[in-house]
């Protein structure tokens, strides 16, 4: 995979592989929001098997989303979402020398993908994975979706619409970009000249008629099945391999094309106002993805922050925070780095290593390329290194920071886990994140929560086990067990080495009581130690949906960038790695 950028617009390329190198190359689609961050690692295995087949093939972010500059509220996105797949066509041509086109979309990329057609001049193919037939429909289904996420979430669905917008997962859909989508009709569009694919799910009927309305050219239109599971959320999401497989598939029954001289891959960099951004590849066999995100005022001499994966969420983050976090610290000096770890987004997997929640959440194997990204930074001079992660990320970048006296700072963000508990499963664990008890005394008298329980669409005995289960910790907690005594020593490392902590948790996050099991009510038993700092987060969930909730952590974060500095080492302050933490 070979990080490009064209303008202002991220991508990758991967390079064509196997025994027989096409003349046909395949950009990809991706769709938009909330859709588009679940299915970045399934995309990425598509253009892996696209490639292995030996087509190469360019993925990219569309304009003002992902890596890409700008953002939704820009004016004229469907135009400029349409242009830029004509010209990711282009650079894909010139930066390895295919000389037909196959243009592959999913959802509102498919529909995106017919619009863009007509003015492909080497278009070779089309295939429309599950596609957005009429945009009206979408509009509908987009409002629907921003209130039933809202709702999972326990914020307010009827905050999603907003006068500039649609709030979908935190993500907006502009008034004017939703006005623009409810005029696109892929039936009143133009037929395309070249053979099509249609991979439709089960009662897709619109899109099942794009066999007899389209003429010009051979459309085959077929039922296949798996595109629900990457629909919304990219911590469960599940890769649909039999559709892709039929994708791959289908593109070798197209006549192959010559192939011409290509052009070296020029650096993947984008300059906004504040900032300069590259990404690459590193770590073992280059698998591992990251974008560096420095100020504008060049320079390794100020702090740089390691961004860890939040679960399986890409390191774009959810809502776009990873982005907008790091381009908002660039404007105040602060370069970053964020990462994928492998299995997550544009990371590759680690060799042998299942498509599963197991293998790249709280998995020991994920320590080595932290570890790497960490080496990367140290050697491009940063010396003053801190790391950040979320939910499943925070347990990372906790033990990294623990094992790794290059670490000078730490950033730990709804925390699920300090140590894993025994015999526990990632399902477990993830089925176990109800709000604390807190939040459902204040819902004793919520109307909507009583409707949900009554009528069984909010189960009681799950809850009943886990708020039971809880107590009894509680009742634990005078006799600190193994796995207490293992948290208590991992806080009590960093603070012999003076290292600065903050953590951040929302209002009655379920990670509350993580930290009461192992550190008393509120972390009581942590504020013996100076360096620790416990900052919460008002009116908001776990994965920090609300705008003013990811401000309030740009604040946070840029607070305690004014303490991080270069490590020192324990036996330096006199206190030996065998001292205690203070009484």
């Amino acid at each position: 995979m070979i990080p490009v950028s064209f303008d202002g617009v991220m991508a990758k390329i991967h390079s064509a592989r196997g025994a027989s190198v096409s003349g046909l190359g395949v950009v990809i689609v991706p769709p938009h929001g909330l859709e588009a961050l679940a299915a970045t690692k399934s995309l990425r295995l598509l253009a892996e098997t696209i490639a292995a087949s030996g087509h190469a093939c360019l993925r990219f972010d569309l304009p003002g989303t992902g890596d890409s500059l700008g953002t939704d509220a820009d004016p004229d996105r469907i135009e400029a979402w349409t242009r830029s797949i004509a010209a990711a066509s282009k650079v894909l041509s010139a930066q390895t020398g295919v000389t037909g086109t196959i243009i592959v979309g999913l959802r509102f990329g498919a529909l995106l993908a017919a619009r863009a057609a007509p003015d492909i001049d080497n278009l070779a193919g089309l295939v429309l994975l599950d596609p957005v037939i009429r945009g009206r429909g979408y509009a509908r289904e987009l409002t629907v979706t921003a209130r039933a996420v809202a709702e999972g979430a326990r914020l307010d669905p009827d905050a999603t619409s907003t006068p500039e917008g649609l709030l979908i997962g935190g993500l907006l859909t502009s008034t004017a970009t939703l006005e623009a989508l409810r005029a696109l009709d892929i039936g009143k569009m133009p037929a395309p000249a070249v053979p099509t694919l249609v991979l439709r799910r089960k009662g897709a009927q619109d899109a099942a008629a794009l066999a007899t309305a389209w003429t010009a050219a051979p459309v085959t239109v077929e039922e296949a099945a798996g595109f629900d599971g990457i629909a919304l959320s990219p911590t469960m999401a599940v890769t649909p391999r039999a559709a892709f497989d039929r994708v791959v598939a289908w593109t070798g029954t197209l006549s192959d094309r010559c192939t011409m001289s290509a052009g070296a891959p020029a650096p993947a960099t984008l300059v906004g106002r504040d900032f300069v951004e590259e990404a690459s590849t590193f770590g073992p066999g280059g698998r591992l993805f990251g974008v560096m995100c420095r100020p504008m005022a060049a320079g390794t001499s100020g702090p740089v922050l390691l961004i860890v994966n939040a679960g399986r969420n890409s390191h774009v983050g959810w809502a776009r925070g990873g982005v907008s976090l790091a381009r908002r610290l660039a404007a105040q000096g602060i370069a970053s780095f964020r990462m994928d770890l492998g299995g997550v987004g544009d990371g590759v997997d680690r060799p042998d290593a299942p498509d599963t929640i197991d293998a790249v959440l709280y998995n020991p194997a994920l320590a080595p390329e932290v570890g790497a990204a960490v080496d990367l930074l140290d050697a491009g001079g940063y010396r003053s290194i801190a790391v950040m992660g979320g939910c499943s990320g925070a347990h990372l970048a906790l033990h990294t920071a623990a094992a790794d006296d290059r670490i000078g700072g730490v950033v730990l963000v709804n925390i699920q886990r300090f140590v894993w508990r025994e015999g526990e499963t990632v399902e477990q664990a993830i089925a176990s994140s109800y709000a604390i008890a807190s939040s459902y005394v204040a819902k004793l008298w919520d109307r909507r929560a009583w409707t949900k329980m009554l009528t069984g669409e909010r189960p009681l005995l799950p809850l009943a086990i886990e708020l039971t289960k809880r107590l009894a910790a509680r009742a634990r907690g005078f006799i600190p067990s193994a796995e207490t005594r293992a948290a208590r020593e991992l806080m009590a490392k960093l603070h012999r080495r003076r290292v600065p902590v903050d953590i951040v948790f929302s209002e009655d996050d379920a990670g509350l009581e993580e930290l009461a099991r192992h550190f008393g009510a509120r972390g009581r038993w942590l504020s013996r130690m100076p360096e620790v700092r416990l900052n919460f987060i008002a009116k908001t969930d776990h994965d920090l949906t609300p705008t003013a909730a990811r401000d309030a952590l740009f604040a946070h974060t840029l607070a305690a960038a004014g303490t991080w500095k270069a490590p020192m080492a324990a036996t330096s302050l006199g206190m030996a790695e065998g001292g205690t933490a203070p009484a």
